[in-house]
Parts: C-alpha cells; structure tokens; sequence
C-alpha cells in the first residue's frame, strides 16, 4: 500500500505483506500539504500518529520576542512527535509545518495503533524504542543548549542537524546564530576554534564534520 512504510522505524523489521495487512485492519487518512502550509497547531489534541509519507516537515516554536525558531526537521518515513500520542497530556508541544510541495502525511489514528501493537509484538517493541530513543536526544539536546559552553553548544547543534550517513550541514550562519541566540561573530570564532582543532572543515557553502567522536564527547554530561 505505501511501501516507504517498510524504512519506517514503526515498521522495521516487518516485510511489506505485513505491513498492507496491518494497515487493512486499521484506521487512518492520508493528506498533502503544501510548502509553510501548517499540519498542526500547538496545543491541539494529538488523536493519531503521524508518519511522513513523502517530504518534510519542521517543528517551530515562538519565543517571546515573537520569532519563529525551528526545533526540529523530519524527513521521510520518520513519526511526528510520537511520545505525545498517549499519556495524559496528549497535546503537540510545537506547530508541525510542512517543508515542500507534495508533502504527505498518513495519520494512524490512537486506536487502530493500539490495535496494531497489540496484533503485533514488533510493532509495539518499535514504538517503544522510539519513544526511548527521542526522550534520550531531547534530554542531551537540553543539557547541551542550557549549561554547555559555546563550544559545545555549537558541537551540540552541528550533531542534531547530521548523522553519520551525511556529515555535512549547510553553513548558515544566521540560522545558527540565531538558533543559538549568540552573535555572528561569535559562532565564527567558535566554528573557526572547531576547525582548528580538525574537529570539523569549513567551506563558503557547508560544514563538514571530521571527527564525530570528538564533538560527541564535548557535549557528553560528566
């Protein structure tokens, strides 16, 4: 039925018959969205999972000066903030907006998840490692923006735009300096400390990171 269904954590492991004869039994919608087209609101009730079906989509937050910051980009089969599905406060912490054209989303709604994690043990052992996984970035994303050095704080915000398959990040200074809520300046003495240290190497377009290692233990916790 969606065979990009078969790359999605919430199905890893599972061949793609299973997956069709999962969905058959269950309830969902699929809709598309437009380019900064919003999918959700914040605060609103968060009823069914969402998985990204084609595009991307961003989480946004405004701070208190009324700027829109972004939080987190999620690309192509990932979930849509699975953690606030159950529990008693199931209401999105962040407005969900959509990246590009074309961008769809297939909503499994509560209970027919439910049903799927109680049809099928992988599933629910997927779901939980999801959850245990975001808490666990979150929570080191936290530390590392609240009580770290510079530095670090930019090491910590190179790692949450990469992963080891793609060790580049675009190299947008006022994205980053704003993220960061520190100046220009600033960031390029720290990049430029960062590249010294053969830590990462910079170009006029990208950041490219060549020791993975060596950022992640800056923002380790001691």
């Amino acid at each position: 039925m969606f065979p990009i269904l078969k790359d999605s954590p919430l199905f890893a492991g599972l061949d793609q018959q299973t997956i069709d004869t999962l969905l058959e039994h269950a309830s969902y919608t699929t809709t598309t969205f437009d380019t900064d087209t919003y999918i959700a609101r914040r605060d609103t009730a968060y009823s069914g999972l969402m998985i990204i079906l084609r595009g991307s989509v961003r989480g946004e937050v405004t701070d208190a000066a009324g700027h829109r910051r972004t939080i987190d980009n999620i690309v192509a089969p990932q979930l849509i903030a699975p953690a606030f599905l159950f529990g008693g406060y199931n209401r999105l912490p962040i407005d969900v907006v959509a990246n590009e054209n074309g961008t769809e989303i297939l909503t499994l709604h509560r209970g027919g998840l439910f049903e799927m994690m109680q049809e099928n043990m992988i599933v629910l052992s997927n779901f939980i490692d999801i959850i245990s996984n975001r808490a666990n970035f979150f929570s080191r994303k936290i530390y590392a923006l609240s009580v770290l050095m510079l530095t670090e704080k930019v090491a910590a915000l190179l790692l949450s735009t990469s992963s080891p398959a793609t060790d580049t990040v675009p190299l947008d200074k006022t994205r980053m300096a704003d993220e960061l809520q520190i100046t220009r300046h600033a960031l390029e003495q720290t990049l430029a400390e960062l590249a010294k240290k053969r830590l990462i190497e910079l170009s006029e377009t990208q950041i490219v990171i060549l020791n993975r290692s060596g950022l992640e233990s800056m923002v380790a916790p001691q």
